[in-house]
Formats: C-alpha cells, sequence, structure tokens
C-alpha cells in the first residue's frame, strides 16, 4: 500500500476526484504499463488532433492543470501524465530519478501510445523532468514548453527546503495551506484552497515506495545539446529562485529558446494568469 492508513488514501483520493472535477471538458483515464510502473494517465481532446504530453509539479499531480485543460484541448491530444515516483495515482515499481530513466520511462508511454513525436509541457519538477527528458530522447519531440521549471537551470532557494522541511515536521493541514502553498501565489493572487488538499493530503499520507525525482541544476554543456524549440515562462514574484538569474541561464544553455516572464505571478503562473499562459503556448505551438 502505498499510503500509511486506508483512511489517509481515502483522503487524498477524494481530492483527487474534486479537483478533476474542475476540468471542464471530457476526459478519459488511461493506465500505460512501464517497466518503472503503472501511469495514471488522463487524456483529453480529439484523438485526431497533434499529441501533447504534460507533466506536473511536485506533489500535485494531472489534476493540477485545471485551468489551462480547455485551451489547450481545442489544439491538441493531451495526454496529462501522473509522474512515476510522486504522489498521485500512478503506481511505482522503479524510480526515474536519474535523466536515463526518466527518458526511456517516457519512451515506453510515448511507445504505448503509438506517438512518434510530442509536444511537451512541463511545471516545476515536471519541467525538470521535460529538461531531462529532452537530453535522452529529443528526437520524440517536437517542442518544449517549461514553466517555472524546478532548479535546472540555477539553485533551488534555501528557504524551499526550510519550508519543506518544517512542514515535514509540523504535519497539520492549515499550517501547510498557509505555510506552504501559499508561498508558491503571488501576493494578491488566488487560488482556491481546495485545491491544495491533495498536496495536503499527499504531504500527510502518502508512503515513499521509490526515490522520488529531486531537481537539481543541470550541466550547462548537456543542455546546449538540446535542439528542440523551447518556451520558458516564469513569474516575476517567483519564490524557488532568483528568475531572472534563471531566464538568463536559460537563454546561455539552450540555443533555441524563447523566453517571457510574467508580472504578477509567482511559481503557481499557469493558474494566476492562466489566460495570459495558455495564449502563450498556444502562440507557440503553432
Amino acid at each position: 500500500m502505498a499510503y500509511k492508513t486506508p483512511g489517509g488514501e481515502q483522503l487524498f483520493h477524494q481530492a483527487y476526484s474534486n479537483n478533476l472535477k474542475r476540468w471542464n471538458v471530457s476526459y478519459e483515464i488511461l493506465n500505460i504499463p512501464t517497466t518503472y510502473g503503472n501511469t495514471h494517465v488522463i487524456a483529453s481532446g480529439e484523438k485526431e488532433l497533434p499529441p501533447v504530453i504534460m507533466l506536473h509539479g511536485a506533489g500535485m499531480g494531472s489534476t493540477i492543470w485545471y485551468a489551462n485543460i480547455e485551451a489547450l484541448s481545442k489544439i491538441r491530444r493531451v495526454y496529462a501524465v501522473d509522474a512515476i515516483g510522486d504522489i498521485n495515482k500512478s503506481e511505482p515499481l522503479r524510480s526515474i530519478s536519474n535523466p536515463e530513466d526518466m527518458g526511456k520511462w517516457m519512451a515506453e508511454i510515448l511507445d504505448h501510445l503509438g506517438i512518434e513525436k510530442t509536444d511537451i509541457i512541463g511545471h516545476s519538477a515536471g519541467g525538470y523532468i521535460t529538461l531531462n527528458i529532452a537530453t535522452y530522447i529529443q528526437s520524440r519531440i517536437n517542442k518544449m514548453v517549461l514553466l517555472a521549471p524546478a532548479a535546472s537551470f540555477v539553485p533551488l532557494h534555501k528557504q524551499f527546503f526550510l519550508r519543506l522541511a518544517f512542514i515535514n515536521a509540523i504535519r497539520n493541514k492549515g499550517f501547510i495551506r498557509r505555510f506552504f502553498c501559499h508561498w508558491f501565489i503571488a501576493k494578491g493572487n488566488t487560488i482556491d484552497n481546495e485545491v491544495f488538499d491533495q498536496f495536503i493530503y499527499g504531504i500527510l499520507h502518502y508512503k515513499w515506495k521509490v526515490k522520488p525525482v529531486i531537481p537539481k541544476v543541470i550541466p550547462k554543456e548537456k543542455l546546449q545539446t538540446i535542439q528542440v524549440p523551447t518556451l520558458l515562462l516564469m513569474g516575476e514574484k517567483e519564490v524557488i529562485y532568483n528568475p531572472r538569474r534563471a531566464l538568463m541561464q536559460s537563454k546561455a544553455s539552450i540555443p533555441h529558446i524563447e523566453t517571457m516572464m510574467l508580472s504578477n505571478t509567482s511559481h503557481c503562473l499557469f493558474i494566476e494568469d492562466a489566460k495570459n499562459v495558455n495564449d502563450s503556448i498556444i502562440n507557440f505551438l503553432f
């Protein structure tokens, strides 16, 4: 069992279902067997449309794309993938904590879906995974969108790790929401508190079975091998690192990259300013 108690598992799955109700499009659930475990995928959009893979940030699962799915599923067949080894509905057997395994895992998913080449969108830890996939199987990627990728270009602030340590020590729902979840939102912006229940119940009740992905800075010489057209979006109020420094490093590292800094947004920019993010992604993919 991936949870400490049956009650904790029920709380998490109910929160996951509640967030999925925020999707105002039709969808189907796919369970894809891989060497690394059963991968849970939420698919939306017409099957005839070009594909896009979406990789969520740590602790949230694919339901977090509720503010983006309607716009994106009009132009793409969207496969929102629950990353193996994170807190979601995938069932891990092996870790994808190194770049080669990230690439092999994604290649198996694409093979199962019959996809030769795809676009990929990744947020936070999902952005870090996306970059590593691109260094391993970039021949299978058309375009890549990075939304505030965790580490990757610059180290994470020490405050991030401090806050993470505190919420694992003070295991209180209200404290986790205020001290950690709300930290990722720029002042003046709001996200429904219930959205974070999925993350909170995961932190409180999930029992890790494999080593999770821990984002770190990717060597510049490795990033320079990526020839995939890339769009990088960041919020000017980003808290996990200095966003301006990260943008500078990205431009010096990835040959074909476009960057954009969104005002009055932080780490949750794809929800905080969903229309701007959606429009930017759609314009780039076209």
